[in-house]
């Protein structure tokens, strides 16, 4: 049985469906689940035919947090998939998952059809937008682990919702429900249970039927340098610069055409910031 299951959206193909796929779990994050998601995902961003994605789990849960019965040390969830210690220390896995994700081209749409604990919650953070079953439980249950934040979400969740909201989440540690999150600014959308990936999906659709892939791909990119510390003006002149080659490109053109057509735009697959 495949870990992670990644197939094109049947309606609209240029739209990615990654499955986690361990039910029987609730989805439970080990190594071997890390391998196969970040996989996934890296593998559908680098694939310029795809323009959105959607992560998702299977069964009951979203992803329940790490698989604890495999330990959080040594060769297990901090071990960053072999990848190399920096100073000595080992990567979380979820850190090398998340900045994977940060750095991705291609929208991700987290359909949050469960529980989302721990990693199963910060994995989404560096996703773009969330959609979430009302009946969701989410929790950073870390303090009441004896460890601390993985995943980078001590850079993105003060980001998302600001660091007042931040703290108290993460102080508290304590299971909120997705209107919660709603609430705080974190959740796109809540919907009832059996509508989270159908709604997600027709998100993701939308933006890749609609929206030109590389002008996707730039505001992407504008809104990661502004995430990262980018001032005005700096961000003017990057800005500045995409303008002037986005009026001169095709997709500008058929932008403005399909507008004034009244119809649905052809525009070209994406073309890489990388």
């Amino acid at each position: 049985m495949s870990l992670v299951l990644s197939v094109r959206d049947e309606q609209t193909p240029s739209v990615v469906l990654v499955t986690m796929n361990k039910p029987e779990t609730m989805n439970s994050y080990n190594m071997e689940l890390h391998s196969a998601l970040l996989e996934a995902i890296v593998s559908a961003d680098k694939d310029t035919s795809v323009r959105a994605i959607v992560v998702t789990g299977a069964g009951r849960a979203f992803c329940a947090g790490a698989d604890i019965s495999e330990g959080f040390g040594g060769a297990n969830l901090d071990s960053g998939m072999g990848a190399e210690a920096i100073n000595g220390i080992n990567r979380d896995a979820g850190g090398i998952l998340n900045l994977a994700i940060f750095d991705c081209d291609t929208p991700i749409i987290a359909a949050i059809n469960g529980a989302a604990v721990g990693i199963g919650a910060t994995m989404t953070l560096a996703m773009d937008i969330r959609i979430a079953s009302k009946k969701s439980k989410f929790a950073f249950p870390f303090a009441r682990r004896g460890i601390v934040f993985d995943g980078a979400a001590s850079f993105f969740l003060p980001k998302l919702v600001g660091f007042s909201k931040a703290n108290e989440w993460i102080l508290k540690g304590n299971i909120m429900m997705a209107e919660e999150l709603y609430d705080g600014g974190l959740i796109a959308e809540i919907c009832e249970p059996e509508d989270v990936l159908k709604r997600s999906l027709e998100l993701a659709r939308d933006i890749a039927i609609n929206c030109s892939p590389t002008s996707v791909s730039n505001n992407k990119k504008l809104l990661r340098e502004s995430m990262l510390g980018k001032g005005p003006f700096d961000l003017h002149m990057m800005e500045s610069e995409m303008l002037s080659k986005a009026f001169a490109s095709a997709d500008c053109a058929e932008g403005v055409q399909s507008f004034l057509d009244k119809r649905s735009p052809q525009f070209l697959d994406r073309k890489t910031n990388k």
